[in-house]
C-alpha cells in the first residue's frame, strides 16, 4: 500500500492553485448538527498561545499529478473539511463587513482553484445531493439552499463572528489556519484508499454500516477493471440518491434480512453482508477476506434477541450460481426505489399509497422487509391491494395485542419465497399462524393505551370505524391533517386553571379519584373520536352536557353518536371501548 502521509496546516492544505477536493457523488451528503459544529469552533477559539490541534486526517485518492488542475477525491474527511470551508467563507464576511478587503480576498484564494483556462472554481465540489446547495451558499445564495445543515452551519459561524471585533478574528484566524494541523494521507490506489479508510474506521463507532459496505464494495471493485470501478461509483450514488432522507443503515439491515430471510441485528449487518457477498458474488475471490467469508453460512447462531423497531431490494434471485458485483448492486439499488416509495408514499397509484400510509401510520416498518420484494413481483395492482389490506389487519391485531415485535422481522423475511395461485389466499395461510386471535384482539382494544405517536394509530382506527358505519361505499374520505383532528371526549388535562376555562371543570364532574382515573382512561379508543374544527366550551360544571350540541353537529357518525350519551364519564370509556371493539372485529379480520 504506497500511502504518503502529510502533515498540514490548513493554510497549507488550501494553498494549490491548481487542486480541487472532490467529494464523490457516492458519499452521504453533509449531515453535521450543532454540536459538531459548536465544537469544532470551539476547539479553535479555545486554543492558547503554545497550543496545537489535530482536526484528524483526511484520505485522499490521487492521481498523478499534472499541470492542469488535479481533481483529488476526499475518501474519507468530507464532512470536516465540508465545515472547514464554511468557517473560512464566514470569516471572508466577517473580514469583508469589517474593511480588511485583503484578507477577505485572501480566504476567497483559498477557497477557489483555477483551471488551465484561468477560470475559477471552488476549491471544494461536493457531492451529487449537495452540490448546487453548496455553490449557491459560497455565492450569498443561501435562501434558496436546500439543506438545512449547510444553512445552520454557515448561519452558525456567522452569528458567532459577529462578536469578533478586528484583533480577535485576526487570533482566530491565525490559530485556525496556522496552528491547527490536519493529517493528509494521499494514497494513489484506490483500492488501497478504499481498504485503508476502512480499516482506520471499522475499530471504532463512528462509521455507519453504510460507510463500511460502502467502502467494501469500493474496494473490491478497484481491484478489477476501471470501469468496474466507475460502474459501482454511479451505482452506488444513484442507491444514495433513493435513499435520501432515509437512515440508510436501516435500509440495509431489512435489505438484509430479506435476503438472507431472518431477522439480523444491528451489530450484525456488516458481517452477514460479507459472509452473504463472499458466497453470492463471483469476482469476490480476489479479496483476502474471501478465505475467511466464503463457505461461511448466513446463519443466526449469534443472533442478538433485541426488540427492534426501526425509524423509518432487488428483488433477491435464489439461485446456486454468482453473478457479478455490478448485478448485485443494480439489486440493491432496485431496492432503493421501492424502499423510497415506500417510506414516502410515492407510488404512481394513489390506492397503493393510501394503504401503504395506513401501514405507517400502524407504525409497521417491519413490513418493509417483505414489500421490497412485494412490490417487484409484477403482481397486479388489486392484488397487490389485497396483500397491503391483510398486512394492516396483521400488524394492527399484533399491537393492539402487543405480540412481541422482535418476531416481526423474521415473519416478514420468511414470508418473502411465499407464492401460489392465489398469492392473496397464500399470504394469508402464512400469517395466519402469527395472527392474535378474535377473543384477545377483541379484549385488548378497550385497554389499549394509545399515548404520544400511538395517537396516529387510532385515528387509523377511528376513520376505519366510520368508514364501515358508512358502509364503505367509498362515496366519501375522513380528511386528514387539521381539517379532521383526533379528539379526547374527556380532556388531556383536567385539573389546570386553564384546562379548567378552556374546557371546563371536568374534575368536578368526574367526581372522587377522578385525577388518579383520568391517567388509566384518557387514552383509551373509548374516549376518543373524530372532530372537525375547534369546540369552545368555556367553564361549565357539565362539560360534557357542553360538547354533546357540536358533536350532534358532526357529519361524522362515530361522533353524532357521542350526542346520545347523557353522561360521560370513566364507566363509559370503557363501555364504549367495548362496542368499538366489537365493530373492529368485523373490520380487521382475515
Amino acid at each position: 500500500m504506497n500511502i504518503t502521509p502529510n502533515k498540514l496546516t490548513i493554510s497549507q492544505l488550501f494553498t494549490l492553485q491548481n487542486e480541487q477536493f472532490i467529494i464523490p457523488a457516492y458519499q452521504r451528503r453533509y449531515a453535521w448538527g450543532y454540536n459538531q459544529v459548536a465544537a469544532l469552533f470551539d476547539d479553535i477559539d479555545m486554543l492558547l498561545e503554545n497550543d496545537n490541534h489535530l482536526f484528524g486526517m483526511l484520505i485522499i485518492h490521487t492521481g498523478p499529478h499534472h499541470g492542469g488542475l488535479n481533481k483529488v477525491e476526499l475518501v474519507d474527511g468530507q464532512q470536516r473539511i465540508t465545515t472547514l470551508t464554511l468557517l473560512l467563507n464566514a470569516i471572508q464576511k466577517r473580514y469583508f463587513e469589517l474593511g480588511n478587503k485583503d484578507k477577505a480576498s485572501d480566504i476567497k484564494k483559498m477557497l477557489s482553484c483555477r483551471d488551465t483556462d484561468d477560470q475559477v472554481e471552488n476549491k471544494l465540489v461536493l457531492g451529487d445531493l449537495d452540490a448546487d446547495d453548496y455553490a449557491k451558499l459560497l455565492a450569498g445564495d443561501i435562501e434558496n439552499v436546500k439543506n438545512r445543515q449547510l444553512v445552520d452551519a454557515s448561519n452558525w459561524f456567522d452569528e458567532w463572528l459577529l462578536e469578533y471585533e478586528m484583533v480577535d478574528l485576526n487570533k482566530f484566524y491565525y490559530k485556525l489556519t496556522n496552528v491547527a494541523i490536519v493529517i493528509r494521507l494521499d494514497v494513489t490506489i484506490a483500492q488501497d484508499a478504499y481498504k485503508l479508510f476502512e480499516t482506520i474506521n471499522n475499530r471504532g463507532l463512528r462509521l455507519t454500516a453504510t460507510d463500511i459496505i460502502k467502502n467494501f464494495l469500493l474496494g473490491h471493485a478497484a481491484k478489477l477493471e476501471k470501469v468496474t470501478l466507475e460502474n459501482v461509483k454511479s451505482l452506488w450514488a444513484e442507491i444514495i440518491v433513493n435513499l435520501d432522507g432515509i437512515y440508510t443503515d436501516d435500509f440495509f439491515r431489512q435489505y438484509m434480512c430479506s435476503i438472507i430471510q431472518r431477522k439480523i441485528p444491528r451489530s450484525k449487518v456488516v458481517v452477514e453482508f460479507k459472509k452473504w457477498y463472499f458466497n453470492r458474488v463471483k469476482e469476490a475471490n480476489v479479496l483476502g477476506e474471501s478465505l475467511y467469508f466464503s463457505g461461511l453460512e448466513n446463519t443466526d447462531e449469534d443472533s442478538e434477541d433485541e426488540d427492534i423497531e426501526i425509524s423509518v431490494n432487488g428483488t433477491a434471485t435464489y439461485v446456486d450460481e454468482k453473478v457479478s458485483i455490478i448485478d448485485i448492486l443494480k439489486d440493491i439499488r432496485e431496492a432503493s426505489k421501492v424502499y423510497h416509495k415506500v417510506v414516502f408514499e410515492k407510488f404512481e397509484s394513489k390506492v397503493i399509497n393510501r394503504h401503504i400510509n395506513n401501514l405507517n401510520r400502524i407504525l409497521s416498518v417491519p413490513t418493509y422487509i417483505y414489500l421490497i420484494h412485494l412490490f417487484q413481483k409484477g403482481l397486479p395492482t388489486k392484488v397487490i391491494v389485497d396483500v397491503l389490506k391483510v398486512l394492516e389487519i396483521f400488524m394492527l391485531r399484533r399491537h393492539i395485542c402487543e405480540s412481541r415485535t422482535s418476531e416481526h422481522d423474521d415473519i416478514f423475511a420468511k414470508l418473502i419465497p411465499i407464492e401460489g395461485a392465489d398469492y392473496v389466499q397464500a399470504v394469508k395461510d402464512y400469517l395466519v399462524e402469527h395472527l392474535p386471535d378474535d377473543v384477545d384482539f377483541e379484549d385488548s382494544i378497550p385497554k389499549y393505551d394509545f399515548r404520544g405517536i400511538l395517537i396516529n394509530r387510532a385515528k387509523y382506527m377511528l376513520e376505519s370505524v366510520e368508514y364501515h358505519l358508512n358502509g364503505n361505499t367509498g362515496e366519501f374520505s375522513v380528511n386528514a391533517g387539521e381539517e379532521v383532528h383526533l379528539e379526547h371526549i374527556i380532556p388531556e388535562t383536567i385539573t389546570t386553571k386553564k384546562s379548567k376555562g378552556e374546557f371546563g371543570d371536568w374534575e368536578e364532574y368526574l367526581g372522587n379519584n377522578s385525577k388518579s382515573l383520568h391517567k388509566k382512561h384518557v387514552n383509551k379508543i373509548g374516549n376518543m373520536t373524530l372532530f372537525a374544527g375547534f369546540l369552545n366550551i368555556g367553564a361549565s360544571n357539565n362539560p360534557f352536557g357542553k360538547k354533546k350540541p357540536e358533536y350532534k353537529k358532526s357529519s361524522l357518525k362515530i361522533t353524532q353518536r357521542l350526542a346520545e350519551y347523557n353522561d360521560f364519564k370513566f364507566k363509559h370509556v370503557g363501555d364504549r371501548g367495548k362496542e368499538l371493539a366489537e365493530i373492529a372485529l368485523k373490520i380487521w379480520k382475515f
